[in-house]
């Protein structure tokens, strides 16, 4: 099972090149508010999911038209292999009586490839409701406990692990901003997305220097590379050796995507064992 989802859209270099080395042969999760490269994640990604474009919406302040992403963006989708779910439409200020309200204005006929929100400042009857209801089902970092890994968020995660397991649960749960290792590492989750490669692999001058001077060393000749802390010289000396700014934002962004994934997260039965 694919349990990194890489947030689009990611941009840099020319053709895509950053995008296509995220996502290929892994997983790809695309906005409602910005869909520009959902075709390209369909072609190369294992795995899609598409958000439904709330959290654009908390941020921007702009109204989200659910019946357009209802009757004019997913029926595009929703029967493509490849579509693991969709982000059922909420409210991430909202309470338990809202949220279900929108549960229940989703279209019968994309019922199966729905994943509901469970907001973390939300009721444990409904996060235990939900995690019996449905295949797969998303934790977001809402109220109070919107700061993911302050010390209150991982007490209310722990308190929502330790809910689930004594209640019992069937869905798959996939975190919601969560795909760092400090929480992806820790908590039994099934998957989970973050923007990381988005916002980091293309600030190869002031992000990860380090990453950058190896991405162009890699693929320079050896006899010809010389020792440097600058990122800028040693991008010249790639090019200098017939490389090219692509090349080296692709194995930045490999890199950084080898990093991201080397982080599995622990079963239920070991969490429960030695609460991580």
């Amino acid at each position: 099972m694919t349990i990194h989802f890489h947030g689009s859209p990611i941009t840099g270099g020319k053709g895509d090149i950053l995008a296509r080395t995220a996502y290929t042969n892994g997983g790809a999760f695309v906005s409602f508010a910005h869909p520009q490269q959902i075709e390209l994640a369909f072609n190369v990604a294992n795995a899609v999911c598409i958000d439904n474009g709330a959290f654009s919406k908390k941020n921007s302040g702009k109204a989200t038209d659910w019946n357009k992403f209802y009757n004019e963006f997913l029926p595009k989708f929703i029967d493509r292999e490849k579509l693991r779910f969709f982000v059922i439409p909420d409210d991430i200020n909202g309470d338990d009586n809202e949220n279900d309200r929108l549960i229940r204005e989703l279209p019968s006929h994309l019922k199966h490839k729905g994943a509901p929100v469970w907001h973390m400042h939300e009721s444990f009857d409904r996060l235990v409701h939900l995690a019996n209801e449905w295949e797969y089902m998303c934790i977001g970092s809402s109220g109070e406990y919107y700061s993911i890994r302050s010390e209150k968020w991982k007490r209310r995660m722990n308190d929502a692990f330790n809910t689930l397991i004594q209640k019992g649960y069937s869905a798959k749960i996939h975190g919601l901003r969560m795909l760092d290792g400090r929480v992806l590492g820790k908590y039994p989750l099934d998957q989970a997305d973050s923007t990381n490669l988005a916002i980091n692999a293309p600030k190869w001058i002031c992000k990860y220097i380090d990453m950058t001077i190896e991405a162009c060393r890699a693929q320079t000749h050896r006899d010809k590379w010389t020792a440097t802390s600058d990122p800028k010289f040693a991008l010249e000396q790639l090019i200098a050796d017939g490389g090219s700014r692509e090349q080296m934002l692709a194995q930045r962004c490999a890199i950084l995507r080898n990093c991201i994934e080397a982080v599995r997260p622990p079963s239920k039965e070991l969490w429960n064992s030695t609460k991580c």
